[in-house]
């Protein structure tokens, strides 16, 4: 296992006046079929900024959309967009994904304005990465992570998502530090409304805090041991109907068993 170099972020971001920690960063432009928009304008502002939350706090309200995010919930726009559009998440200041680990997109239906809304009801989940290589016979590398050294993520909305306003929730997870119990998270939430007249119904659901705890073993994961496989945290995937699937070839993921968990 090779440790990852992420000294040019570093550079990169004390370049722009920022501090130069190594290898942080926060997803800040929403992406809607491949048009960019701005940062943080459609996306909570997070009050730490490209900061990570640490395993040892993924147990409290702010574990939902980040800290300090739901006072600039009310000053972000809502973007509209219809089933079947490509919704997609950007990070800010040229930075890449340079710790190893998987990443996830959740929903979660607003009752009412999104912007009042503060995450508390239930989540399931729309996308995930995990690893795009069988591990079993080679140990893992870094290079082995679907989302090595990306700046983005995107996922379709599902065709039959009942309308209404949304949160859609981007998460990588570091495991650089898992083995210490400290694994990084880093996430932030759109703010969406989705027209149309669908009927699905998402399922499975979760609630965010409570989806994982900090000693699962995918979140307390030493890389650094030649592990074998990976299993993703979290529920399946739902991608339409009435219950989850494992995710489509877009969404491969290796389990406990090294088979890729696809459907196509």
């Amino acid at each position: 296992m090779k440790l990852s170099t992420t000294f040019g972020i570093s550079v990169m971001l004390a370049g722009a006046g920022l501090p130069g920690v190594s290898g942080h960063y926060v997803f800040s432009k929403l992406i809607v079929n491949g048009e960019k928009t701005n940062d943080f304008e459609y996306i909570r502002r997070n009050s730490n900024g490209y900061q990570p939350t640490p395993a040892s706090d993924i147990l409290n309200d702010d574990f939902r959309c980040n800290q300090g995010s739901m006072s600039s919930a009310a000053g972000t726009k809502v973007y509209k967009a219809e089933p079947g559009a490509e919704i997609g998440f950007e990070l800010a200041y040229g930075a890449t994904m340079k710790h190893p680990g998987p990443l996830q997109i959740y929903m979660s239906k607003a009752p009412g304005d999104v912007t009042q809304y503060d995450g508390s009801g239930d989540w399931f989940k729309v996308y995930q990465e995990g690893l795009c290589n069988d591990i079993s016979q080679k140990g893992l590398e870094d290079k082995d992570w679907c989302t090595w050294d990306k700046n983005q993520a995107s996922f379709k909305i599902p065709s039959d998502l009942p309308a209404g306003q949304y949160l859609v929730r981007v998460e990588h997870i570091a495991l650089h530090r898992g083995f210490s119990g400290n694994a990084e998270f880093y996430f932030t939430c759109a703010q969406i409304e989705v027209g149309g007249n669908g009927s699905g119904d998402p399922s499975p659901t979760v609630k965010i805090p409570g989806v994982y705890q900090p000693d699962d073993e995918n979140i307390h994961y030493n890389i650094y041991m030649h592990p074998t496989s990976y299993s993703l945290p979290g529920p399946l995937v739902w991608e339409g109907g009435s219950s989850g699937s494992m995710g489509s070839r877009s969404n491969r993921a290796y389990n406990s068993n090294n088979v890729p968990n696809t459907c196509s």
